[in-house]
């Protein structure tokens, strides 16, 4: 349900233009009539760089197909330019060989998606369409613009500090007038103005209609989301029975079925410091260990932490206590983004140190509070929030969940199916040479935008964990 191929990227590609970076920008210029910012492109501006060549097409209807070196570099080298990325550096080779597949094909998808546009008609935009296009338009101008604000305090000779004391309307008109300059004179190096970003936006709301049309017959019934949680639950459970581990690796089987006797828990790990439990943890798993030698280097690391160990109990333990501002103020675990999150233990030893689940499960009813809890990482309090069982409200919400991500899925599937068959219709072919693309086996705008896809979602995102368990 996660794939994401050039039909979705076709329909969607013209956003990652929009969004304001000035930070990291790639001078731009002319060279011999080339739009290229280095001497690694032997493309001319009207070079012909991906052409349909079906023997159906009309002469006109190739000519409309036709995408030009100069269609094509700009919205590269821009795209580039604000995700930090130097086509010249061979670190990042790989990086910009994906972009620039994933650009051409972006093109060219939007080609056929603009044509079927006009078959269908609805290459006009309502005056409704238009002013929510208009809007949005201004808004991610007024984004860029903001973006330029310290470069343009400074042309002007403003504090960028916030302590100039000359904050005005007739300030604030200078600035932005600024910022608009500057704005304007960083895309010209890429051969762009303000109605190139209109006219992405207009685009990309044609593209939306014809994506709507195509798609307005899909659906999911209730019967299919039963059967898709129905197996899930049979999942859940056939994984628990092999083992509790095999359960807590994925994180959905909680969100339809929770064993008996799993409780949530909220704790507050005062923790020893991380070189001196790293070097705990590789003594422990050294073959011959010295449990009794180890055990004196930790305890050694936990007296350093007493003190505050024990005050974060005192606070949590009194009366009308708020147990999430104590893990806030002394938890070493804290995080904002898991901010009051309640961590599911199964009643199973081996996926916590036997210290933490002897605790949590001698605490005998929701409320309680254990005592300080002494691990090779540091001390544990532990809060035993609730039984934790899967309510009806929280099957509620998981079937809409389940309901938006197989439509999706289904949404996916046709769009790119449907933009397939019309490629094959047109057969593009590119120039990989003057794009400079390392022409592979398989090259469909599927597999290809797959890619590039994957190689930007592996820049900007991480592991996140599934909270079933904790560990130390």
């Amino acid at each position: 349900m996660k794939k994401r191929t050039a039909a979705t990227a076709a329909i969607l590609a013209c956003t990652m233009m929009f969004s304001g970076c000035s930070d990291s920008i790639l001078t731009s210029g002319t060279d011999s009539g080339t739009t290229s910012v280095e001497n690694i492109w032997t493309a001319k501006d009207d070079d012909i760089v991906a052409w349909a060549t079906s023997d159906s097409l009309s002469d006109e209807e190739k000519e409309y197909y036709q995408v030009k070196f100069k269609d094509f570099y700009p919205e590269y080298s821009f795209t580039i330019a604000n995700y930090g990325l130097d086509e010249t550096n061979s670190a990042y080779a790989s990086y910009a060989q994906s972009y620039r597949k994933n650009i051409i094909d972006m093109l060219t998808n939007e080609k056929l998606i603009l044509r079927k546009a006009k078959e269908l008609g609805l290459d006009q935009l309502t005056e409704e369409e238009m002013a929510e296009v208009e809007k949005a338009y201004t808004k991610n101008l007024s984004d860029w613009y903001a973006s330029f604000e310290k470069k343009a305090k400074t042309a002007l000779g403003i504090s960028t500090d916030g302590t100039s004391g000359t904050e005005d309307s007739a300030n604030d008109e200078k600035i932005l007038e600024k910022e608009k300059e500057l704005f304007n004179e960083y895309i010209a190096g890429f051969g762009l103005t303000e109605d190139t970003f209109l006219m992405w936006q207009t685009n990309t709301a044609i593209q939306k209609k014809v994506n709507d049309y195509l798609l307005k017959d899909i659906t999911v019934s209730d019967s299919e989301i039963d059967d898709y949680i129905t197996k899930l639950k049979a999942e859940a459970k056939q994984a628990y029975e092999k083992s509790a581990s095999s359960y807590a690796t994925d994180s959905e089987y909680k969100k339809v079925w929770i064993p008996e006797d799993a409780r949530y828990i909220k704790y507050i790990a005062v923790g020893i410091a991380s070189s001196d439990y790293a070097e705990i943890n590789a003594a422990r798993n050294e073959s011959g260990a010295d449990d009794a030698e180890i055990d004196k280097k930790r305890d050694e690391k936990l007296a350093e932490i007493k003190e505050k160990a024990d005050a974060a109990l005192k606070k949590a333990t009194a009366d009308g206590a708020d147990f999430d501002a104590v893990v806030k103020e002394y938890s070493s675990a804290y995080s904002e983004s898991t901010a009051g999150e309640q961590i599911l233990v199964l009643n199973s030893k081996g996926l916590i140190s036997d210290a933490l689940y002897d605790a949590v499960f001698a605490l005998e009813k929701p409320g309680d509070i254990s005592g300080l809890i002494p691990t090779d990482s540091g001390y544990y309090i532990v809060k035993y929030v609730s039984d934790a069982k899967v309510t009806d409200s929280d099957l509620s919400n998981y079937r809409k969940t389940v309901r938006q991500e197989l439509l999706t899925s289904r949404q996916s599937e046709k769009t790119n199916a449907i933009l397939e068959e019309w490629r094959s219709a047109v057969n593009y072919e590119y120039d990989y040479e003057k794009l400079n693309i390392t022409k592979e086996e398989e090259t469909s705008s599927d597999a290809s935008a797959s890619s590039a896809d994957s190689k930007a979602e592996n820049e900007t995102s991480s592991a996140a964990s599934s909270g079933t368990t904790t560990s130390e």
